[in-house]
């Protein structure tokens, strides 16, 4: 079976795929009218039918090669009973927990609770044309466990960073509780037929130097063991968002197969440095997809694929699609792509 984004990472790639992060997101007008039916984010992240229909919104609209599930970061902190909330105007809210203090939930049935989640999944590998690859995601644990001791989203997430050094075998019971949970939600999703899985570090870039391989990479490469224990053998995706020269590290010693890159990334610093054997993703920035006439953009586009045309290579964003991008950008983002595919 054809599938270009696992050619790529398998290293029989004929043509540089592409999808977009965020892609089923807030930039599609009609994104809102399917998560209106739903009483709040939560219910609409365990609609196995608005799932379907918001993980199929963008190829109505675009020429992909991936569909990602329709899901959130923060489901694992909502099945550890942490209150998870999305406010509009403030973003998540959760019930913050106080280092030393807060019990750590371990005894939840991550399978069970997401169950939804494999039931829309069952459904798209059914419907999905053959040649689409099926994301399924998961935060990793250091963000996952930002956003429950803040609570919220934050500029420097000082509370979490201060748990390092006061309460770090707390920290630490947590970490490791979120790699089993982590790991779980993975192999459901392959279980039910996604052909790939990534894994989501937003706020990598938090992390103190000194703590990174402890909190930014032996977690993934855990997750990625437990998921090899159980015979799950779908590629995995690592995103370490703005994790500067820590990602030469990471792209040895995670074991991912294929390392998403922001835009910050210098690629021929990358391809110099980081880990030849593995697959990059990425990492054009989508602010180049706001702007009503962008005159740079097919020049940005064409010097990725170009610095990359001779390894494993997926483009993408290198973060998620805004709400305020173009959809005429995209699809000319696109068009660059399938061209530069067809003279080279």
């Amino acid at each position: 079976m054809n599938k270009p984004i696992l050619n790529s990472i398998n290293d029989i790639q004929k043509e540089i795929p592409l999808w977009f992060l965020r892609q089923s997101g807030r930039h599609i007008p009609e994104y809102f009218e399917i998560r209106s039916r739903a009483k709040n984010f939560i219910d609409f992240c365990l609609n196995k039918d608005l799932i379907v229909e918001s993980t199929k919104l963008p190829l109505k609209y675009y020429d992909l090669d991936a569909a990602i599930i329709f899901s959130d970061i923060l489901m694992i902190p909502w099945a550890m009973n942490r209150d998870v909330k999305f406010v509009k105007g403030k973003g998540p809210l959760l019930n913050p927990m106080i280092p030393n203090i807060t019990k750590i939930e371990k005894n939840i049935n991550v399978f069970q609770l997401l169950n939804p989640l494999s039931d829309a999944l069952h459904i798209l590998k059914k419907d999905l044309p053959s040649h689409i690859s099926l994301i399924g995601f998961a935060g990793a644990p250091w963000t996952l466990s930002c956003y429950m001791i803040e609570g919220m989203g934050s500029k420097d997430f000082i509370k979490t960073r201060t748990a390092l050094w006061d309460a770090k075998n707390w920290f630490v019971e947590l970490i490791d509780t979120l790699v089993v949970f982590i790991a779980q939600k993975l192999e459901l999703q392959a279980r039910a037929g996604a052909d790939v899985l990534m894994i989501f570090d937003s706020w990598s870039h938090m992390i103190p130097y000194p703590y990174f391989h402890e909190f930014g990479i032996k977690p993934i490469a855990k997750i990625i063991e437990l998921l090899r224990s159980q015979n799950i053998k779908q590629p995995v995706i690592g995103f370490p968002f703005k994790a500067g020269t820590s990602l030469i590290q990471y792209s040895y010693e995670s074991n991912v197969d294929c390392l998403a890159l922001d835009w910050t990334v210098d690629l021929d610093w990358a391809v110099k440095n980081l880990n030849s054997s593995i697959a990059f993703q990425g990492n054009l920035d989508p602010s180049s997809l706001i702007s009503e006439n962008n005159s740079y953009l097919e020049e940005n586009v064409r010097s990725i694929l170009q610095k990359m045309k001779n390894r494993k290579f997926i483009f993408s964003v290198g973060h998620g699609l805004t709400p305020d991008c173009k959809i005429k950008n995209v699809e000319n983002v696109i068009d660059i792509v399938r061209k530069y595919n067809r003279d080279y």
